[in-house]
């Protein structure tokens, strides 16, 4: 038997995982909908248990809906249904302390304990010592294009746990795209309960590049910014950063990257940034 499953299956994890979910309406299953579970929701949530302990638990194709986006283009928005829900929290409870012991303490997105307003806070500290020459850097459709060969390497290795790896490999394949007949799967759900986690694992590896080459970063998911006393220096790092994603198969988005000294023309997560101090 999977350690690792059965301590995410463990009754107070289960507990735990409900709590964070019960408020939503989202239908339990293809079959269920939210009022069903409801009138029977201990007998749904024992049977979800015992599938996933007896290996015989298959996630649920997610729901999809489109979305318009602001251009008129239109985009489908993937949606897990909430049996999937529970399965991914409750095994997030179990991996999410084994990623914090190894995240970097510049990444902000997705993690317990840390917020946009703390992203904020050392990104003002920074420019105030004086590092105010800025790559301002967005990751070009992130989550639609991590490839999925690179990452369940990563993954197999961290979760370290059979079982756990052949769900994660069904939840993956169910979120994936294929952009060509030769192409390899690509792309994680962005609504899936475990895709945040799986994104600052893959990002880690970017984190740990940047670290070692002594560029300071503010990383808050597929956004970030790189930090350099002179344009030379920012345009050294941007440079970096683009090598680093290529080998990621990952790219910097056209459009939404650049180099620029701190100011109020430049926002960040929402905020205008300080002028500089000199």
């Amino acid at each position: 038997m999977s350690k690792l499953i059965e301590a995410a299956m463990a009754p107070d994890v289960i507990d735990h995982s409900w709590r964070r979910l019960r408020n939503e309406h989202t239908p339990w299953s293809v079959t269920i909908n939210r009022d069903e579970l409801q009138s029977h929701l201990l007998r749904h949530i024992l049977e979800c248990r015992q599938e996933v302990l007896s290996g015989k638990y298959r996630p649920q194709p997610l729901r999809q809906f489109p979305l318009r986006k602001p251009d008129g283009r239109q985009r489908i928005i993937s949606a897990q249904y909430l049996k999937d829900k529970l399965v991914q929290r409750a095994l997030l409870q179990v991996l999410e302390p084994r990623a914090e012991a190894l995240f970097h303490d510049d990444s902000y997105a997705y993690r317990p304990g840390r917020s946009v307003a703390m992203a904020l806070a050392r990104t003002r500290e920074r420019v105030r010592i004086g590092l105010d020459w800025l790559v301002d850097a967005d990751i070009k459709q992130f989550f639609d294009t991590i490839p999925h060969k690179p990452l369940l390497k990563l993954l197999d290795k961290f979760i370290d746990d059979r079982a756990a790896m052949r769900l994660v490999r069904k939840w993956l394949g169910n979120g994936a795209h294929h952009t060509s007949f030769l192409r390899s799967p690509q792309g994680i759900s962005q609504g899936a309960i475990l895709s945040p986690l799986f994104c600052n694992l893959y990002l880690h590896q970017f984190d740990t590049a940047l670290s070692k080459a002594n560029i300071p970063f503010v990383r808050y998911a597929d956004d970030f910014l790189l930090f350099a006393t002179t344009r030379r220096q920012a345009e050294n790092a941007m440079a970096f950063a683009t090598q680093q994603l290529d080998q990621l198969g990952l790219m910097l988005h056209p459009d939404k990257t650049r180099v620029i000294r701190s100011g109020p023309q430049t926002c960040f997560l929402g905020e205008r940034l300080p002028r500089p101090s000199r």
